[in-house]
């Protein structure tokens, strides 16, 4: 390994005080005191200092194990994903069902994952309830959550849902959950979301899912906000295809617009950009996840300063029309800051740092994405100053 990282990785999500600061010497005019915003930054840019183009290209990336090369689940760590994770600098892992059996046994896979990575990693997962549950198929202690439609727009019990998620997953070592649905369901002959969303009105969705949000976050799991610009009124499931939304920008801003902007305003880590196309907006056909314009409007109408995530790049809206490297390299021209699941890591990977080396994606580029990441990560306390090179 060409550097020396050290980080620390705890099982209870904690708020890091920052980096720490060396006492002056006898003699030596003490320094005037770092703020803790200062202090956060030199921590995250001493980071970035020691890595290269493919460290900052792995934080990027969340990649999926659920199956040994034998086709069995993947349970317990191979040592070809360690080193997969190793090798690749991977910023983040998302689990599924395949990954759970018992509390005891996903701790130590979690575990195992975070002592393979240089840093310490995302660790996601799709925890909704209802239909869109993967401790459902586990062994693992958990109330059983009902899907979003059946809370009957009851904050109260929204909250209720999103703290007792929380605290499973938090328990387990898992920090990120891809919930609350954010999409309004207005178009019942919608495949995809239906029940999954809270209610067939923008208020209605924007405080049930900000009122989930806020029961995950207290309980220490970071919220993901999805799918922008809103999968509630498209014809198309994008796991088999692109969707459309075809709507002006005065419409989205007063539907499909609003629960994002909600859960923005109060503050949440993560949004994810589905593969849902606007044609009336940005001109194109070119999907959220793809395109530079609707991430655009996330960032400078709707205001989100923290990180974008990509939908699953294994779903056929997106392998039906480009390769793996190709929607890569097109989602962080985009704006996007991980890459979730493509299909093939390595082919990914290449095309990536060869974008760099022509010059189709910037260090700055790349390096905006980083700091939002390694931001993340330092307000979850597992991140200290890391060790000099050698």
């Amino acid at each position: 390994m060409r550097k020396k990282w050290i980080w620390v990785f705890t099982m209870v999500w904690l708020c890091c005080s920052g980096c720490g600061q060396g006492n002056a010497a006898e003699g030596e005019n003490i320094p005037i005191a770092q703020t803790a915003e200062e202090q956060k930054a030199e921590c995250i840019q001493a980071w970035m200092s020691q890595m290269d183009t493919e460290e900052k290209i792995g934080q990027m990336l969340m990649i999926d194990f659920r199956q040994n090369t034998d086709g069995s689940d993947m349970t317990v760590l191979s040592e070809a994903a360690a080193e997969t994770i190793r090798t690749n600098h991977l910023g983040g892992v998302i689990l599924f069902a395949e990954n759970l059996d018992t509390t005891e046994q996903t701790q130590q896979l979690i575990l195992d994952m975070q002592a393979a990575a240089e840093l310490p990693l995302a660790i996601g997962m799709d925890e909704e309830g209802g239909m869109v549950s993967r401790l459902d198929k586990s062994r693992i202690p958990h109330m059983s959550i009902p899907n979003a439609a059946e809370l009957a727009g009851d904050p109260a019990r929204a909250k209720v849902a999103g703290a007792e998620i929380g605290a499973v997953l938090a328990e387990l070592g898992i920090n990120v959950d891809f919930a609350p649905v954010a999409d309004i369901n207005t178009n019942q002959e919608n495949p995809v979301i239906g029940e999954r969303a809270y209610g067939t009105d923008a208020q209605t969705v924007a405080v049930m899912a900000e009122a989930f949000r806020t029961g995950l976050e207290e309980n220490g799991v970071s919220a993901v906000a999805k799918h922008f610009p809103g999968h509630g009124d498209t014809a198309t499931d994008s796991h088999d295809g692109m969707a459309v939304l075809d709507h002006d920008l005065q419409r989205l801003r007063e539907v499909e617009f609003v629960p994002f902007q909600t859960l923005i305003d109060a503050g949440i880590d993560w949004v994810m950009v589905g593969h849902i196309t606007m044609p009336k907006v940005t001109g194109d056909n070119l999907p959220a996840s793809l395109s530079k314009e609707a991430i655009d409007l996330l960032r400078q109408e709707l205001g989100f300063s923290g990180i974008i995530v990509t939908d699953a790049m294994n779903m056929g809206a997106i392998t039906q029309y480009d390769t793996d490297g190709m929607a890569a390299v097109m989602a962080i021209q985009a704006g996007a800051d991980v890459v979730l699941m493509p299909s093939d890591l390595q082919q990914t990977m290449s095309a990536l740092q060869q974008a760099v080396m022509e010059g189709e994606i910037t260090q700055q580029r790349l390096e905006e994405s980083v700091y939002r990441i390694l931001s993340w990560k330092y307000d979850c306390g597992m991140l200290e100053e890391p060790a000099a090179e050698y």
